[in-house]
């Protein structure tokens, strides 16, 4: 079973997250602010982050840059990063695309909220799985 970092900034989401990965036998640790998942990351090792990309009351869009900066950390670039995002829901006209936006966001998989239960597992254990990020030697190339 995997040590997951949840980085994200709704305790609702994250409770939610926490009982379903839970019960999946995997340990959770949460942070609600980009700044202290990234502190916690360099403290403990993480087998899978699942990292949010809007935070705070103006909501603004720090998961994307919290990506780049966790693949620019050589110790944490390996860790896959699950991005869970509402960006799209919230904002339309953001054009947000996992598919066409992918090689400027080094994230290994993308899911929108709210997070639906077998899809959440689904992608969670499809990274455990590989355990090691497709971006791990990011910017220089991505790893199949």
């Amino acid at each position: 079973m995997g040590k997951i970092l949840i980085i994200e900034d709704d305790v609702d989401m994250v409770e939610a997250m926490r009982v379903i990965l839970e019960s999946r036998g995997h340990k959770v640790i949460a942070c609600y602010h980009p700044d202290e998942g990234y502190e916690k990351a360099k403290e403990e090792k993480f087998d899978l982050i699942i990292l949010d990309v809007m935070f705070g009351s103006r909501k603004r869009t720090q998961g994307f840059d919290y990506a780049v900066k966790f693949k620019q950390d050589k110790e944490l670039a390996p860790i896959p990063i699950l991005m869970v995002t509402a960006v799209n829901l919230q904002y339309p006209t953001f054009g947000f695309s996992p598919k066409s936006d992918n090689e400027f966001l080094p994230v290994d998989e993308f899911i929108d909220k709210p997070a639906q239960p077998e899809e959440l597992v689904s992608k969670v254990e499809k990274l455990l799985q590989r355990k090691r990020s497709i971006w791990a030697n990011w910017p220089e190339k991505r790893e199949e």
